[in-house]
C-alpha cells in the first residue's frame, strides 16, 4: 500500500510563523510584570496581530491545500493494450506499475482474454482534513483480468499483480479500516478501457486512466 505525501515549503513557512508569533506574545506578558502594561500594549499587541495573519494564511493555504488534495491524483501505472492476430477476444497488456522510494517501477506483459482490460485497485481513502495536511490517499494496484464487449464471460482468471488482496478484503469486512479516525474508507475500485496507450491515475477515491 502507497500512502503519497506532499508537504512543501510553505507549510514549514507557516508553522515557523505561528511559532514566532506564540513566542513574542509569551515574551511580552512575561515582560509586562516588569515594565507594565505599556510594554504588552506594544509586544503583545503586535504579536496578536501576527499570530492573527499567520492563522489567516493557515487557513487560506489549508483551503488551497484542501482542494488540491481532494482533486490530486497521482501517476500510478502505464497500460498497452494489443489486440493479437487470429485470437479473437484476447489481448496483450503490457502494465508498468510506477513505484515510490520504497518500491520499484514493475513492468510486464500478460495475455489478457476478453475485448476489454481492467485494471483493479485497493484503496484506502482519507478524511479531508488529512488530504489537507499533504497526505493522499493510500492505494495498491491488484488485479488484471479482462471483459468482453458482448457479455459474455471470460473463462481466464483475474491476474494478481503484486500478490493476493485476500488481506486486504479482510480488514475490510472486519472494519479494521475504521477504527483508524483518520480512514474516510477502504474499497476496491477498477478501471476499465479498450485497447491502445493508457496513464493511470489514483486520485484520492477512485482509479481512472486517460489516453497517453
Amino acid at each position: 500500500m502507497v500512502f503519497p505525501v506532499e508537504f512543501g515549503w510553505i507549510q514549514v513557512l507557516l508553522g515557523l510563523l505561528f511559532a514566532v508569533a506564540l513566542v513574542l506574545l509569551v515574551t511580552a506578558l512575561f515582560k509586562a510584570r516588569r515594565a507594565g502594561w505599556r510594554v504588552l500594549a506594544r509586544r503583545g499587541s503586535g504579536a496578536l496581530v501576527l499570530v492573527l495573519i499567520a492563522v489567516l494564511i493557515l487557513w487560506v493555504t489549508t483551503l488551497l491545500q484542501a482542494y488540491l488534495g481532494l482533486t490530486g491524483e497521482v501517476k500510478a501505472a502505464h497500460v498497452v493494450a494489443k489486440t493479437i492476430a487470429n485470437s479473437p477476444h484476447t489481448l496483450d497488456v503490457e502494465v508498468t506499475v510506477y513505484g515510490d522510494r520504497d518500491h520499484a517501477d514493475t513492468h510486464a506483459s500478460y495475455l489478457v482474454e476478453g475485448d476489454m482490460w481492467a485494471l483493479q485497485a485497493d484503496i484506502v481513502e482519507l478524511e479531508p482534513w488529512i488530504n489537507a495536511l499533504g497526505f493522499h490517499s493510500g492505494y495498491k494496484l491488484t488485479r488484471l483480468f479482462g471483459e468482453r464487449q458482448d457479455g459474455v464471460a471470460v473463462k481466464q482468471n483475474q491476474i494478481f499483480l503484486g500478490g493476493s488482496d485476500r488481506d486486504f478484503f479482510a480488514d475490510m469486512q472486519n472494519h479494521t479500516w475504521y477504527t483508524n479516525p483518520f480512514v474516510r474508507s477502504a474499497y476496491g475500485n477498477a478501471v476499465i478501457a479498450t485497447t491502445g496507450s493508457y496513464d493511470v491515475y489514483i486520485s484520492q477515491d477512485a482509479i481512472k486512466t486517460r489516453p497517453a
